[in-house]
């Protein structure tokens, strides 16, 4: 009987630790508070296309490669704040630099890439109880612009795709999985795939200010941790064409790419976790 107590009065404590009172004396529902983990992997150095880092390396005195560094180490950066609000974020700038390059070394001969049409955001409005409208996205791939090679009106015709595309990550080592797992401990993984960055039209073929500006395309996969996929494509953010400021460049685009991208792996209805 004197057990059954003691267990009592711990189990009546533990609640009582746990919960929260509000100001009206009401004991508040007691929170989930732990994050899970996740790994984000920077892209790979070859998979750094740019059409404007000669303009960049002028103005700041920085080579190529300190410029593909910089954006590399930035977006990682970036995508680690971003999912801070809702997981528990992993980054290999946070281990040794020669671990790291180990590691990395190792996942990208694991992995493979292919090119996939990009899937089409479409916004669907929804009005919640605050009657404030929210945008929700759903996917589907775009159908237009693409031509199946065949016969068509007796004639041969090639196969014809201008669809837009973004590079995907594919896991070709059936190994790759359990080794993070077992480093790492994380429930998702985000690779970045590969980083664009487009000079826009000159201004006189241009048809508005909009084809003008420059363009950041980010290309991503998320996996879970049995190598199951979440979610993948590419998000893109234009800035205005005589931008050379690096660090304006980062500041201004990087968090919202970032944010999308951890957006698409908790979804639209997710709430943030202390």
């Amino acid at each position: 009987m004197q057990k059954i107590i003691v267990c009592l009065f711990t189990l009546l404590s533990i609640v009582t630790i746990s919960a929260q009172n509000n100001t009206s004396g009401k004991v508040e529902p007691l929170v989930i508070t732990e994050k899970s983990s996740v790994l984000v992997i920077p892209f790979e150095s070859k998979m750094y296309i740019s059409d404007i880092d000669r303009d960049l390396a002028q103005n700041h005195q920085m080579n190529f490669q300190e410029i593909k560094a910089k954006f590399r180490a930035a977006l990682d950066r970036e995508v680690f704040i971003a999912l801070k609000k809702y997981y528990k974020p992993l980054s290999f700038y946070s281990i040794p630099p020669e671990e790291s390059r180990k590691e990395l070394g190792y996942i990208y001969n694991s992995i493979g890439y292919k090119y996939e049409v990009v899937p089409e955001e479409v916004i669907v409005k929804k009005e919640n109880v605050g009657t404030k409208l929210l945008g929700k996205f759903k996917k589907k791939k775009k159908e237009d612009e693409y031509i199946e090679a065949g016969m068509q009106g007796g004639q041969i015709v090639s196969q014809v795709d201008n669809r837009e595309k973004y590079m995907k990550t594919t896991l070709v080592n059936e190994k790759l999985m359990p080794s993070l797992n077992s480093k790492f401990g994380a429930q998702h993984y985000i690779f970045i795939n590969q980083l664009d960055i487009k000079r826009g039209a000159d201004m006189r073929y241009a048809a508005s200010d909009e084809g003008y500006k420059r363009e950041i395309k980010v290309h991503y996969t998320i996996f879970d941790n049995s190598g199951t996929e979440v979610s993948s494509g590419a998000i893109k953010s234009r800035f205005a064409s005589n931008e050379n400021d690096i660090d304006k460049i980062i500041r201004v685009q990087f968090p919202l790419i970032a944010e999308r991208i951890v957006q698409n792996l908790v979804g639209p209805d997710a709430g943030e976790v202390e």
